[in-house]
């Protein structure tokens, strides 16, 4: 008997002409997985027609060839966004398995070589483009929402804050226009390429992360003052790693400016109202609320509704504001960190995820 082990995937994944580097498997009426595709072995649209008419809802890779069919999901990923015929929770879950192993690979990468390569943002670029059409779509706010309230780790945090901010941009173009003034005249190449450095933008804003230590990272309690005095350091850290690319301006200032709070009491540079570029200012309300509403080992998630009307309170005493990224103190009301007309339109648009 084989002890080979399996693991299931949707037929949806697998593109019609392609060559999987990994062999496809079927189960069999008697329970046993029987090889359906050779690796290497072009896959055709008859093919996956006729598994379709069998009722074949799913089909197995071995496990030792998970790796092969990871990149596989990578190098193609547009096509496998753009099947009409797959439900928009099984593309979610594969863009999260995609855009999870970008994030971690660009941490990791960027930790060991002490700045983002040309390769790794050429490599998170082209996955956004890939991934553009379909977390922009209002269909795949369904799936979203879905994601609210899982555990908040840095990896899964910035595939949602860039999955928030793309959908919400897409939803107010308008507030576009006052990233490129020059927004209207652009063409729809441009003005795709201007939404996708975004969403480059929101996928690496925490990535001075990859210069804390893990064990302050992934901390099981409430930091300490000096722990907390070191994670303030990732802005800078993230405007140091991508210093010297050609990422665009306004994606470095997003980077560095999306703890500074619209009061002049964030970090790292005390900025104030308009002082802060627009798309930080839009990261400082999607990044709080995704870390109020995950759960943590410390602390529970909050539900949604929850989350907003803390994000929505002034605090009736001046002199007790908090820092906002005090979490356990923060349920005095914390509307003094955000911009109230994007804080407006951030909640509008999650009306739009619940409808």
């Amino acid at each position: 008997m084989s002890n080979r082990k399996y693991m299931s995937v949707p037929p949806g994944a697998i593109i019609p002409g392609s060559l999987p580097k990994f062999k496809i498997y079927i189960i069999s009426q008697s329970g046993r997985h029987i090889l359906w595709a050779a690796k290497g072995e072009e896959v055709t649209l008859e093919q996956l027609n006729k598994l379709a008419e069998a009722g074949h809802k799913e089909v197995y890779i071995d496990l030792e060839e998970e790796i092969a069919y990871e990149q596989y999901l990578e190098e193609h990923l547009g096509d496998i966004l753009a099947n009409q015929n797959m439900p928009d929770e099984q593309k979610a879950a594969i863009f999260s398995k995609v855009s999870t192993n970008v994030v971690r690979d660009s941490f990791e990468k960027s930790f060991n070589l002490g700045n983002v390569s040309p390769e790794t943002i050429e490599r998170t670029q082209l996955m956004v483009k890939k991934a553009l059409i379909f977390i922009a779509e209002s269909n795949s706010l369904g799936a979203l929402a879905k994601m609210i309230g899982h555990d908040y780790k840095t990896y899964e945090h910035a595939i949602k804050v860039l999955w928030f901010t793309v959908a919400f941009l897409k939803n107010n173009q308008d507030i576009l226009e006052e990233l490129d003034p020059s927004y209207k005249e652009l063409d729809d190449d441009k003005k795709r390429e201007l939404l996708e450095q975004c969403g480059v933008a929101a996928l690496l804003h925490d990535i001075g992360k990859a210069l804390i230590p893990q064990k302050i990272l992934n901390k099981n309690g409430p930091l300490n003052e000096v722990e907390w005095e070191i994670i303030k350091k990732h802005p800078l850290g993230g405007l140091a790693m991508l210093l010297e690319s050609d990422t665009p301006l306004f994606v470095k200032k997003a980077i560095l400016e999306h703890h500074e709070d619209f009061n002049g009491t964030g970090y790292p540079m005390n900025l104030k109202g308009d002082q802060i570029s627009i798309l930080a200012r839009i990261l400082r309300i999607i990044d709080v609320f995704d870390a109020m509403t995950s759960k943590r080992p410390y602390k529970d998630a909050l539900p949604p509704s929850k989350a907003v009307q803390i994000m929505v309170r002034m605090n009736s005493d001046e002199s007790k504001i908090q820092d906002c990224e005090e979490f356990d103190k923060r349920d005095a009301g914390m509307r003094y960190c955000f911009d109230e007309r994007l804080l407006k339109r951030f909640i509008l648009f999650l009306g739009k995820i619940a409808a």
